[in-house]
């Protein structure tokens, strides 16, 4: 997966031909467009589920859209975040099937995504439901954070500590599976980016330390430049080239890095391929990746793209994979 905002279409217009191009040399390849992540909310689908005339006008849009491309299919985030009343929620369940039968008639792939927040998880059979209408579910088990204690953003699974978080991965999944999301289209998500925090103690660096008030995120990076978010590539840097102490975590199995007063915590080989076999050892359908633009990508750690290629070995002998 490589999100593509505001930002990614001004600094590379391009990029929706040069997939197109990639694909021509690689006919194996899927391109599927995320829609309705970040600078569109769930509004732009309640709006097209408003009446069946909205909701026909909308899917032959997006299929004229998505053929006209040269794209595979689609991936939709936000259409069942929050908590829908229950006529709105009918109503994008119906603007879900008839996008799906548009779609399966033209063989291109749908795609929903299930935020932690999402109310899908508290009804009974409603995951079930609505992956009716879609090839893949995507769980996201990550973006878990806080602002008073130092914490993961994707736990293996639940871990005391001073908030109680209980949101992790294993939860993540096993509440998926019991609104009826079928083992076989359900894709977990993991990010390469770190969640990175200011400690008020430096000297106070385990995980649940207490963050700094008024300022608990950490400092930006010199690429991603955003407070509180560091890719995998400028951690990894921190640790090779500034010396930074990296701890393994036993119980989050995962592991955590800090300097000073800043502390990150974040996803590495080992803790990418436990998560793997975790996906594996169930039948699930697989990892997706948030995105591949934040791995090494440039080798400047070690091996080239590390993170991403973890996961392919994982899978590589499960899915026939080249």
């Amino acid at each position: 997966m490589l999100h593509f905002d505001y930002t990614h279409k001004i600094t590379h217009p391009s990029l929706y031909r040069e997939m197109v191009r990639i694909k021509k040399e690689r006919p194996a390849l899927k391109i599927l467009v995320s829609v309705g992540e970040y600078e569109v909310n769930n509004g732009l689908f309640r709006y097209a589920a408003e009446s069946m005339h909205a909701t026909v006008q909308f899917c032959s849009a997006v299929l004229r859209w998505t053929l006209g491309n040269g794209f595979d299919g689609l991936v939709i985030h936000r259409m069942f975040s929050g908590g829908p009343a229950d006529q709105d929620r009918r109503g994008l369940i119906v603007l879900l099937q008839k996008l799906w039968v548009h779609f399966e008639r033209h063989g291109l792939t749908l795609v929903v995504v299930f935020e932690p927040e999402t109310e899908v998880f508290n009804q009974p059979l409603l995951g079930g439901k609505i992956c009716s209408y879609v090839d893949y579910a995507v769980v996201v088990s990550h973006g878990f954070r806080g602002d008073v204690f130092a914490e993961f953003p994707s736990p293996m699974r639940h871990r005391a500590g001073p908030q109680n978080v209980t949101a992790d991965f294993e939860t993540a999944i096993q509440r998926a599976l019991a609104s009826g999301v079928p083992m076989h289209k359900m894709v977990v998500s993991v990010s390469l980016d770190g969640t990175s925090y200011t400690l008020d103690e430096k000297s106070d660096h385990k995980p649940g330390s207490m963050l700094l008030a008024g300022r608990p995120e950490g400092i930006p990076g010199l690429f991603t430049r955003c407070p509180g978010v560091l890719s995998y590539f400028e951690i990894c840097r921190h640790l090779v080239f500034e010396n930074w102490t990296r701890v393994w975590d036993a119980g989050a199995e995962c592991p955590y890095a800090y300097s000073d007063d800043q502390w990150i915590a974040y996803e590495d080989p080992q803790s990418l391929m436990a998560k793997a076999e975790y996906v594996r050892n169930r039948s699930l359908a697989g990892v997706m990746v948030w995105d591949v633009s934040s791995d090494d990508y440039r080798g400047d750690c070690g091996p080239p793209n590390v993170l991403v290629q973890t996961i392919y070995h994982e899978f590589q002998n499960v899915f026939k994979l080249d």
